[in-house]
């Protein structure tokens, strides 16, 4: 009795780092091939051709089309917790009050309540760039935007 059929191949063509959309985290990779052959008692001697290529994730071993190493991996959403927590140090750092305000909003947090908190950070003196009409903490030297020298009165 005569025993032949096909049967696929596997090779890894290449390793990495990629953004896996199962995990939802960075994770290695193996780039693989599949090529099917003919077989005679199992084992694979005629090459009949190419399957393809496919990604598979070394973590939860889901594949992927090769396609998803052009995923880029989600941007993390800031709190509204770590925006609170860093306002000072945005405003001190040189952060436009518009910028800080607008992102608290952004959060959930009211815009009456945002703009209590900028003042109390700051206080009421602000410097204003004439070219943008952005307004800065008073030590602020220079405009985030367009890098000109901000006035020396407030």
């Amino acid at each position: 009795m005569i025993i032949f059929g096909t049967r696929n191949k596997l090779k890894t063509v290449g390793t990495g780092q990629f953004y896996c959309p199962r995990c939802q985290a960075q994770r290695t990779y193996e780039r693989k091939t599949a090529k099917r052959y003919f077989a005679l008692y199992f084992v694979p001697l005629i090459p009949m051709g190419d399957l393809g290529e496919f990604v598979e994730c070394t973590t939860c071993h889901m594949t992927y089309n090769v396609d998803v190493l052009k995923t880029k991996a989600p941007v993390q959403q800031v709190g509204a917790v770590e925006l609170l927590n860093s306002v000072k140090s945005r405003l001190v750092g040189g952060d436009p009050v518009e910028y800080v305000v607008r992102d608290l909003t952004a959060a959930g947090i009211e815009r009456d309540m945002a703009l209590s908190l900028v003042q109390s950070t700051i206080g009421d003196k602000r410097k204003l760039c004439a070219t943008c009409n952005l307004s800065y903490a008073t030590d602020i030297t220079r405009c985030q935007e367009c890098q000109l020298p901000l006035p020396e009165s407030a």
